[in-house]
């Protein structure tokens, strides 16, 4: 992820996993909503500093969300996200480094199971640390004011 980050002036960095959002990503996943239409807002007013933000989304869920998977969701938020997956191990070594709860219960008789966790939305910087936590919670235009804010 530094490596990323420090080829950029922003990286806006968010988790949490697809399967949990499915069939409809859009109603189930309000908060990835929230900063891609913020990022949208942000896009309109000020398009050459807006393109220096990378959204990037990563899955705490990598036995079933898949790259082809990512790639579709993704999609539904803002056509410049990223989607991330890696090994489980380095998925817990992010989630632990920024403070977010993950835990997948056990499989149900068919093989599902629900994946509990926190979710944050980081802004990074490009020395690759967070510069700010992005209100997810709030409006699009919170999340495009805290852009405006941040990124130079």
């Amino acid at each position: 992820m530094n490596q990323i980050a420090r080829a950029l002036s922003a990286l806006l960095l968010t988790a949490l996993p697809i399967a949990c959002s499915s069939p409809a990503p859009t109603t189930h996943a309000p908060h990835a909503q929230t900063i891609g239409a913020g990022l949208r807002l942000f896009e309109a007013k000020d398009a050459t500093r807006a393109a220096k933000v990378v959204p990037v989304f990563v899955t705490v869920d990598p036995a079933r969300d898949t790259p082809a998977v990512l790639k579709t969701f993704v999609a539904a938020f803002h056509p410049r996200m990223v989607g991330l997956t890696g090994d489980p191990a380095a998925i817990a070594a992010l989630t632990k480094a920024y403070g977010v709860a993950v835990q997948a219960e056990k499989p149900n008789a068919d093989g599902g199971y629900l994946v509990a966790h926190g979710r944050f939305a980081f802004l990074m910087g490009p020395s690759g640390k967070p510069i700010a936590l992005l209100p997810q919670d709030q409006t699009p235009q919170a999340v495009a004011d805290e852009l405006e804010r941040w990124v130079k």
